[in-house]
Order: C-alpha cells, then structure tokens, then sequence
C-alpha cells in the first residue's frame, strides 16, 4: 500500500468511535497494519470501508442495523440503514483468540457450553454484557439456518431492548422448474415475499422514513451486477488449475453480505472476477503445481487463518470452495418494484448456507454432489461442531452418497472452528495430514 493511502486511512481511524466501538477499532487497526504491506485492490479498499462505515453513521445519524452472515443487507441499503453483519464482529475476533475470553465469560453467566450453542455467535452476549460489542438501533434476524443463532440473537434482544424483527425461511422449493419435485410448494414464494413487505413496513415504522422507489430500484440493480461478476467467478472456478488460491471466493461472500446493492460490491466483485479471467488467460495457477482440489462444504477453521496456506505449500491444495464463500445467488428480473421483492426473496432463500441447509436433507447431498462433478474435486473435507447441529447430521449421510456415487474421499472431523482450545490447530493440520497422505494420494 503507498504511504500516502495508508497514512489517509491512519487518519480517517482516529478520533472517538463511542465506548461500544473500541473493540470495532482495534480490529480495523489491526486489519489496517496487516495491509499495510499489501497492494491497494478494490477489495482492500472494501474492507477497510467497511469499519469506518459504521462510526461516520454513528456521526452521521443514520440508524445501524444487526444482521447475521446469512442474510443480504440490499434492503438495508436503499433505505439509507447501516448494516452491522454480526458476524464480522463475534467471528472476527476468533483468529486473535480475542473471542475466547468472552466464550468464558458467557459459559461463567449460564448461557449454555460449548456443545449446545455456536461460537459464532454466542461471543456476542459476553462483549455486551463487558461494554466491548457494538449496541445496533434496530435487529434482525432469521429461523434458518440453526435454532442456536436464532435463540443468541433473542437474547441479546431481550438483554439490550432492541427492536427485533424476525423472518422465517419456508422449508420448500419456490421455483416452478421443480414444480413436479415432492419438495415443491407453490405457495413458498408469496410466504417469503409477504415477509418481505412486512420487514419494510417495519423498517419503515421504525426509521420514520418511507422507501424511496427509485433508490429501491437502483439498488436491485447495483446488486444484480455484482451477481454477474459471481456467477463468472464460480464459473472461472472450474478451470484447472483453479485461477486463484483458497479463500478469494469467500471474498465474494464477505462483499455480498455487507455490500449487496451498493457500487462497492460492483466494484470488489469485479476485482475478483477480473483477478480469475487474467489468470485463465494467461494460464496463472492459484496454487502453483496444483495436485488436489478439495471441497469445503463447511464453515473455515477461523481461528487458524494458515490453514489454507498450509495445505497449499505442504500438498499442493486448492481449497475451492467453503460453504459461505461459495455464494450462488443468481440475478433476477429486477424490471417491477414486485419483482424486486421477489428478488429479495429469491435472494434469501438461496443465500450462503440457507440454500443448501434448510429443507430436507436432498438439497445438502444435491448441491454437494453437483459441485464435485462441476468442479472436479479430489477430495471432501467437513470440520464439524455439535453446537451446528442440522450439518452435524447432514454430514455422515452426505459422505456417503458422495463416495458411493461419485467415489471421491471424504474427511469428517471434529473441531470448533471458533475456539482453538476444543481441538488445537496442530491437531487438525494433522488430521487433514493424514487424510491426505493415506487415503486421498
């Protein structure tokens, strides 16, 4: 980065953020030294945004919204509301082990152990409960993917006074290609859309401000071409060698997640799009010699940010995909303000980890078994935690099917990929190790 980039965003860093923002700007500090030494991309530039977004709202006035990692904010955005992604935050803080203190903290007050309720949320009840998590003017949240998301989130509700909203996500199929699918229900898109409606209605009541159409429009618009550059990237995924190495994809996720709907997202999304197309062209490995491409139908190991990096260098890994970072919603007609509501609810049906982990367990299998094939993937890892407890069960029926459909290898073990002290960072490099060596070479 060039000094006089760095030295404006040191500057752009300071002043007071507010006592429930100190932890928010240690970490975009810590974030800001770690680029320090990196080129300037859009998509660095997208990050450090991100953090100061939400102390110029503060200055600015502009109500602040929390939302899950599951969840995307283009509505937040045309209506001029602050998305806080949680998760950017309670997960965020696992690579430093800054998190675990505050797991402890949470387990000494009696809300539930480590078995019962996810780490990637459950930090948020102790940072609060400390005067470390950052308070939002309104909340939101969703019934899928898991109960232990949607209870941490009523807690934190229920301690704070925060408006709520919550939406629930229907269990069936909505598109009437699969109208003859046993898992079809023709009345799952007019649940979804009045849903919707009813969440802009409170938004709406809460802010004291209508939608402005035309914003609404250009917003559906904006998010609509940042799923074009996705959908090239994931199709750029299946050249081999891949074109980039593991973890660019979840850079779209990060981007979607907080950015869907904004010039922003256009812009890191065509970075990355961009990055993969020159590389095909001019025949640039990801990971250079690359001998295995596995698939990670999963969430990462987060506090072990090497883990990747290290099976590049040790086996010639290409970690293709993670379950978030391999986000796949597609563009729609956006042409109507009804079809832009339908669009929001395509969109969180089939968003990171809601498409594949709601419904029946065929739409799991199915989407990992279409991503092998599509991909050409030599081997399946799945780090798994009790506390996510619909994957906990998907995951042994899953592997099945895929070697015996597909005869490609597969690797469960457990872990909690938010705390390193449950199983240690050397035992899973081991473990995958030995995956590797014994069975997949």
């Amino acid at each position: 980065m060039e000094i006089d980039i760095y030295n404006k965003y040191k500057k752009l860093g300071r002043g007071n953020w507010g006592k429930d923002l100190i932890m928010w700007k240690a970490m975009y500090t810590g974030l800001l030294t770690r680029f320090k030494e990196e080129e300037f991309t859009p998509f660095v530039e997208f990050f450090l945004n991100l953090f100061l977004d939400l102390p110029k709202a503060r200055r600015e006035g502009k109500p602040i919204i929390m939302h899950p990692f599951n969840y995307g904010p283009e509505l937040f955005h045309a209506m001029g509301i602050e998305p806080l992604m949680q998760e950017i935050f309670s997960v965020g803080l696992a690579p430093f082990h800054l998190n675990e203190p505050y797991i402890d903290y949470t387990n000494k007050i009696g809300y539930g152990d480590n078995p019962t309720l996810c780490n990637a949320q459950r930090p948020l009840i102790g940072t609060y409960l400390q005067g470390a998590a950052p308070i939002p003017d309104l909340l939101f949240f969703l019934s899928t993917p898991c109960n232990s998301l949607a209870m941490t989130y009523q807690v934190f509700h229920n301690l704070t006074d925060v408006p709520m909203f919550n939406m629930d996500v229907p269990y069936w199929l909505y598109d009437e290609q699969y109208e003859t699918s046993e898992f079809y229900d023709e009345k799952t898109m007019d649940y979804m859309v009045k849903q919707v409606k009813d969440l802009k209605n409170w938004l709406e009541k809460m802010t004291n401000q209508n939608l402005d159409i035309e914003k609404f429009q250009e917003t559906m618009k904006l998010v609509n071409e940042a799923r074009e550059y996705v959908v090239e990237f994931n199709e750029l995924l299946k050249t081999v060698p891949c074109p980039v190495e593991s973890l660019v994809g979840f850079g779209n996720f990060l981007v979607m997640v907080t950015k869907g709907g904004t010039t922003d997202a256009v812009n890191a999304t065509k970075y990355l799009r961009d990055l993969a197309a020159e590389n095909v062209k001019e025949g640039i490995a990801g990971v250079p010699d690359e001998k295995l491409r596995i698939m990670w139908p999963y969430t990462h190991v987060f506090f072990d940010q090497d883990l990747f990096p290290f099976l590049q260098e040790e086996f010639q890994a290409n970690v293709i995909m993670d379950i978030l970072g391999y986000y796949q919603v597609l563009p729609h007609d956006v042409s109507t303000i009804e079809k832009c509501y339908e669009s929001l609810a395509k969109g969180t049906l089939d968003f990171s980890m809601i498409g594949t982990c709601r419904g029946p367990i065929e739409y799991y299998i199915e989407y990992i078994l279409n991503f092998v094939k599509e991909y050409k993937i030599d081997a399946v890892c799945m780090p798994m935690q009790f506390a996510c407890k619909h994957a906990y069960t998907m995951a042994r029926v899953a592997s099945e099917a895929i070697r015996e459909q597909l005869g490609i290898p597969v690797l469960i073990f457990g872990c909690d990929p938010y705390d390193s002290r449950e199983v240690p960072l050397e035992a899973i490099r081991q473990r995958i190790s030995d995956f590797i060596t014994q069975v997949v070479l």
